[in-house]
């Protein structure tokens, strides 16, 4: 019978574990796979809320989907400490949803596995404030129809550990862990998030779990998030 307590004492005086330097993980969100459907999904709620107001304001899935870009990338700005005109954004009216998206996006730093995982843009928008302005005032519209929210952008950096932990690998939605709740992985396909170093890191997220098509299909159909 083998004995292992002589070796599993042994101690021949070397230095005691060090951290490594940190490895830098960049996400990148392009929002191009479900604002669409969303845009259009919410375009139709608002026809189905209050038709009237609809029809007046004339609201367009092409207008929800280019906001939710502008919004997203001024929140990357943000957490990149590059975004001057932050305090403006204050006077927007937000979808709750994008709102949501926007909060769980930022910088992850996590010491235990020396790893920061930060976003980035895929393609920013160039839409200039008084764009967006013109139609945060056509969502703030539906303000007792819808969810909405105003002076919502985050102001804090820090990033939702599940969804910054998260990227679509291969077309599925894989974590570095499992997540406490799988909202998080439909924010993930949401906002299309992918590893920008796909070959170098794609070994560390071995939890799975649902593809892109499945999440694309559901999420935009759940009233819930309008």
């Amino acid at each position: 019978m083998e004995n292992y307590a002589s070796f599993e004492s042994l101690d021949l005086g070397t230095t005691k574990p060090t951290s490594i330097p940190q490895e830098t993980i960049n996400v990148v969100i392009s929002t191009e796979n479900l604002t669409g459907p969303y845009g259009k999904a919410f375009v139709n709620e608002t026809y189905r809320v209050n038709p009237l107001r609809a029809e007046q304001v004339k609201l367009t899935a092409e207008e929800v989907q280019s906001y939710a870009h502008y919004l997203m990338t001024k929140r990357v700005e943000a957490i990149n400490n590059d975004c001057p005109d932050f305090r403006k954004l204050k006077v927007l009216y937000i979808p709750s949803w994008i709102q949501y998206c926007l909060a769980m996006v930022g910088k992850l730093v996590k010491r235990d596995i020396g790893l920061v995982i930060m976003p980035e843009m895929e393609d920013p928008s160039t839409m200039t404030f008084e764009e967006a302005l013109a139609i945060s005032e056509k969502i703030g519209a539906f303000e007792d129809d819808l969810q909405i929210v105003k002076d919502a952008m985050p102001r804090g950096l820090e990033g939702n550990e599940d969804v910054m932990s998260t990227a679509l690998v291969a077309d599925y939605v894989r974590a570095i862990k499992p997540v406490q709740h799988v909202a998080s992985t439909y924010v993930t396909a949401f906002l299309g998030m992918k590893l920008k170093e796909e070959v170098a890191f794609q070994a560390l997220y071995r939890v799975q779990y649902d593809d892109l098509e499945y999440v694309s299909s559901v999420l935009t159909a759940t009233k819930g998030i309008y």
